[in-house]
């Protein structure tokens, strides 16, 4: 390409209300370039990032990662250097309604009592963060939810625990339509530039709407009967024309952790799909208290045969 990396990604704005600013003058920059359709790879590999957006990955969004900044630097790096081979960009967004299942306003305190959190009041919403809603609290009068259907949510709440989860009420992250919900901006610069070189639209999956459930992963919510499972995107995984698919994401711990299990669960009798898969594990990073875990996890998948590299030592994208 003619344009060098510093021309398109300003570094030191990855991760604040800067980020994009310029995303007019980039496109431009993209027009100039030399056009090396997507169509004509021979062979297909294509990055999938799940949820590289404001709110996780800016110190000023409403849920930071902790090294999202320093991730964020590498994965524009990698789309930067792999530009003409990349056939497709595609990511998930999370995107969540005013009320939601995990946000503080879905609960309050049933009654007064006192916890390691601190002394709470009846009728007071429930703090982020800290506050884990359980079955028995429900029952024992501890927690009472502000969502319409009360015996949905407790259902909603049993079958996680059942599962071996919890709901953890988390802060106001990724509003639909929010700053905060949207992909970072030096990151969406990349992306767009991608598009116009190769001709080749990326693609957007949402999740997280259904305010009774909680959708970590990009294939299914947590527990949502009435949900469907996202074929369309364990399609691409099936494509055989697709010779390779790059994952990135956030937060390791949870979404990107939670897409990766459920694409194993999909695809533990297909080892030619699971090899398909490459982490770039540098790019990825964990919400503070959830490392230990997450890397026992991590370290189960990669069993099944998905590979991890660093995007730093990436030098040839087809054979990495």
């Amino acid at each position: 390409m003619k344009a060098k990396f510093e021309e398109i990604v300003n570094v030191a704005k990855i991760g604040t209300k800067e980020a994009g600013s310029d995303l007019k003058q980039v496109m431009e920059m993209a027009e100039s370039e030399t056009k090396k359709p997507a169509s004509f790879d021979a062979e297909r590999v294509e990055v999938m990032m799940i949820d590289n957006q404001f709110d996780f990955i800016s110190p000023q969004g409403a849920l930071p990662v902790d090294g999202a900044v320093e991730d964020t630097e590498r994965l524009c790096w990698f789309i930067y250097k792999f530009m003409d081979k990349i056939y497709r960009i595609r990511y998930t967004l999370d995107w969540h309604g005013n009320s939601h299942i995990f946000f503080p306003n879905a609960w309050v305190y049933g009654k007064d009592f006192t916890d390691e959190n601190g002394e709470h009041q009846e009728g007071e919403y429930v703090l982020p963060g800290v506050t884990v809603i359980t079955s028995e609290g429900i029952k024992e009068g501890k927690f009472k939810t502000k969502l319409k259907n009360a015996k949905k949510a407790l259902a909603y709440v049993e079958n996680v625990e059942a599962g071996g989860e919890e709901l953890r009420i988390w802060p106001y992250h990724c509003k639909a339509n929010s700053e905060g919900a949207e992909l970072e901006g030096e990151l969406k610069k990349l992306v767009l530039y991608h598009e116009i070189v190769r001709n080749s639209r990326a693609k957007a999956y949402y999740k997280g709407q259904d305010e009774y459930s909680e959708q970590y992963g990009a294939i299914e919510a947590e527990y949502a009967p009435d949900t469907e499972i996202r074929f369309d995107i364990l399609k691409v995984f099936e494509d055989p024309e697709v010779a390779k698919i790059y994952l990135v994401g956030q937060a390791k711990s949870h979404c990107f952790l939670r897409t990766l299990q459920q694409i194993v669960k999909r695809f533990s009798h297909r080892p030619d799909i699971l090899r398909k898969i490459v982490v770039l594990e540098d790019c990825t990073s964990c919400i503070g208290g959830f490392e230990e875990e997450t890397a026992k996890k991590m370290a189960e998948i990669k069993k099944m045969g998905i590979r991890f590299v660093k995007s730093t030592d990436v030098t040839d994208i087809y054979a990495a």
